[in-house]
């Protein structure tokens, strides 16, 4: 996903209002979390000190059960 496709939100990064996203997996020996846009569908990796934009195929390897 290019910047261009990314949400006015998801341009400026990981943060309120956090109603917009939508938890997709959580890793319990995390805790982690794949969270994804409702707006543009980015996709996000939470953990307890941060959060990033990641792509489909890193999705994949970070949370295997899960087909984003």
């Amino acid at each position: 996903m290019t910047d261009e496709q990314l949400c006015e939100d998801c341009r400026r990064g990981y943060h309120a209002p956090f109603e917009r996203f939508q938890r997709v997996a959580t890793c319990p020996d995390g805790p982690a979390f794949l969270n994804t846009c409702n707006v543009c569908g980015a996709l996000w990796y939470e953990t307890q000190r941060s959060a990033r934009r990641v792509t489909k195929s890193e999705a994949r390897m970070l949370f295997p059960e899960v087909q984003p």
